[in-house]
């Protein structure tokens, strides 16, 4: 015993702040949970079975702090409060749920399947974003190659005419000098903005600020839109089905949103239903020019209500939902590629002009 605890000791000083646990590795997590306890193992031997096959050394760690709290006498879902930095509120409550109905095995199926789906509607909007930041990074690297190496080597030969130079090669000329000059400052500036960005987003002022800026971009706000409609169905539907009460359940879904817009109109919808309104009706006046709720969303909430099967419909909304962001991200494409060649295309003609004109200026002058 006295060994094991000295081993626990040993992999907490080797975590380190890079160390993450990722959305995947809790999916795997809770399928592994799922069947093992499926296949008649106590919850305790499959914590211990995870631990063996597990390489995350941060999850081992936060695991093996659950396994502590779980063999001391703690429920599953107590335990799981006491590690709030790996267990949000909306996973407690779902396993708490249920605990309670002697089903626990249900809840780690579904979190699988809800985490696995949304790590994959994740990886749909970064895959459709790569092809257009290559080429934005390939722009920005042949942009500094040609500043720092190409045209210092060009600025002598038409230094030594004596000839005036054409604005457009001038400004090259210049842009060039001020880079060389400025190379450090410039790459410092580009990391304290980058680094001031991020304290900005993580704020509260900032983070809304944020949210609405993205909901508001032409195309982009769509893809942002749905995605989000996504996460709040997808988790209204697993907080239902679990049981959890109407009101909890609005509170949780708007702290998963991962959007301050979205929280704030469902912590009113929240609201109006603790005070005896339907959620459809409660959505309508929160939010009564759908600028952040579609009105499908809220047509859809309004039958599942009528019929009582509120928990269903928001199943087939995030599926709906997840068509809806594949389709936006195709617009999304379309549109940033253009529009990244489009730069590209202007700074190529820039140097092509600048360069031409100059040698073009100082053939009429030699004749």
């Amino acid at each position: 015993m006295k060994t094991k605890s000295l081993q626990t000791i040993q992999k907490i000083q080797e975590v380190r702040f890079w160390h993450r646990i990722s959305v995947k590795e809790k999916a795997l997590f809770y399928e592994h949970l799922a069947n093992m306890v499926d296949g008649g193992v106590s919850v305790i031997s499959a914590l211990r079975s995870f631990l063996d096959k597990n390489r995350n050394i941060k999850l081992e760690v936060e695991i093996n702090n659950l396994l502590v709290f779980v063999e001391s006498g703690d429920s599953f879902s107590i335990a799981m409060k006491k590690l709030p930095s790996i267990f949000d509120r909306r996973e407690v409550a779902i396993i708490e749920a249920w605990e309670q109905s002697g089903t626990m095995q249900h809840s780690f199926v579904s979190l699988a399947n809800e985490l696995r789906n949304q790590e994959e509607l994740k990886s749909k909007v970064k895959g459709a974003l790569t092809y257009p930041f290559i080429i934005i990074l390939f722009l920005v690297g042949a942009v500094m190659t040609i500043m720092t190496y190409i045209i210092p080597k060009l600025e002598p030969l038409f230094a030594n005419t004596g000839v005036e130079l054409p604005f457009a090669t001038q400004a090259l000329i210049g842009t060039s000098r001020f880079i060389q000059g400025n190379f450090w400052g410039i790459i410092i500036f580009a990391i304290v903005i980058v680094l001031a960005f991020q304290a900005y987003a993580k704020s509260i002022t900032g983070r809304r600020a944020l949210d609405v800026f993205y909901l508001k971009i032409p195309v982009v706000g769509d893809v942002y839109r749905n995605y989000t409609i996504v996460r709040v169905a997808s988790t209204l539907s697993l907080l239902l089905e679990a049981g959890i009460p109407i009101v909890r359940t609005l509170t949780l879904t708007g702290e998963g949103s991962n959007n301050v817009v979205f929280q704030e109109k469902i912590e009113a919808v929240s609201r109006n239903v603790q005070n005896g309104k339907k959620i459809a009706e409660s959505i309508e006046e929160s939010d009564p020019n759908f600028k952040v709720f579609t009105q499908d969303f809220y047509q859809i909430i309004s039958a599942g209500e009528r019929t009582s099967t509120v928990n269903k419909v928001c199943h087939k909304l995030a599926a709906q939902y997840t068509r809806e962001v594949d389709s936006s991200i195709a617009v999304l494409v379309r549109f940033i590629e253009p529009l990244a060649i489009l730069i590209a295309g202007i700074f190529v003609l820039w140097f092509a002009f600048g360069i031409f004109a100059a040698v073009l200026k100082i053939t009429e002058t030699v004749a």
